[in-house]
C-alpha cells in the first residue's frame, strides 16, 4: 500500500511539472553575451591575449558564446575560458562534463582541493572543482566553476539543481562556465600552482561579476 502510495505521488508530481511547463512561458536569457568581454587582459600581475589551446581547454560544441584568453606572469603561463551557455532547458544544450577538461590519452584524473575567495558579492571562501590531468610525462592543472547571475557553483550537482530551479520557475536558462588550465608542477610544488590559480579565478570572478551586476 504505501509503495503504492509513493508512486502515485511521484507520477502525480510529474504530472503537475509538465503541467506547468506546458502553460509557462518559454526559457529567456538575463544574461548578455558582452558582459563575457569584462574578462580582463591585466588581472593582477598577469598579462593576457587572446585565444587558448584546445588541448588544454576543449571547445563545447554547445557553447552560445565564449571569450578565450592565454595569460603569463613571469615564467608561469594560464589558459582561461569563460563561455556562456544559453536556453538549457533542454539538455542537448548544456555544457558537456566531457568537455570540461581534456579527456584523450589520460592515465589519472586527481583531484585537488582549491579553495578561493572569489571578489564581488560573495565573500565566503569556496571550493572550486579541481583537477590535475596526467597525460605521459606531462601534468595539467584545470579548475573551473559554474555561476547563475552573481552565484558561483563549485559542485556539479547543486549547480544542476540550481538550473533546473531557475528554469522551471524563473524561466531563466542561461549560465557561465569558468575554467582555468596550468602546466602543473611536481607534486611538491603543488601549492605554489594552487595559489596562484586562486588568485587569478578571485580577479577573473571580481571583473565578471561586476559587469553581469550593471
Amino acid at each position: 500500500m504505501r509503495i503504492g502510495w509513493r508512486l502515485s505521488t511521484t507520477l502525480s508530481l510529474f504530472a503537475v511539472t509538465a503541467a506547468i511547463l506546458h502553460v509557462a512561458p518559454p526559457v529567456k536569457g538575463a544574461m548578455s553575451p558582452v558582459s563575457l568581454y569584462a574578462l580582463p587582459t591585466t588581472p593582477g600581475m598577469w598579462s593576457g591575449v587572446e585565444g587558448a589551446p584546445e588541448d588544454a581547454l576543449p571547445i563545447d560544441p554547445n557553447e552560445k558564446f565564449s571569450v578565450r584568453r592565454t595569460y603569463r606572469n613571469g615564467d608561469r603561463v594560464a589558459w582561461v575560458s569563460v563561455a556562456l551557455f544559453g536556453d538549457q532547458d533542454g539538455e542537448a544544450r548544456r555544457a558537456s562534463i566531457n568537455k570540461i577538461y581534456p579527456l584523450r590519452n589520460v592515465s589519472i584524473i586527481e583531484p585537488v582541493s582549491l579553495i578561493v575567495s572569489l571578489n564581488g558579492p560573495v565573500t565566503s571562501p569556496v571550493a572550486l572543482r579541481a583537477v590535475v590531468i596526467h597525460q605521459g610525462s606531462q601534468q595539467l592543472l584545470v579548475a573551473y566553476w559554474h555561476q547563475i547571475g552573481n552565484q558561483v557553483y563549485g559542485n556539479d550537482y547543486r549547480f544542476r539543481f540550481a538550473l533546473m530551479r531557475e528554469v522551471i520557475f524563473a524561466r531563466r536558462g542561461d549560465s557561465l562556465l569558468v575554467r582555468i588550465a596550468t602546466p602543473a608542477s611536481p607534486e611538491f610544488r603543488r601549492a605554489d600552482d594552487l595559489t596562484a590559480m586562486a588568485e587569478l579565478a578571485s580577479s577573473i570572478h571580481g571583473a565578471l561579476t561586476q559587469e553581469i551586476g550593471k
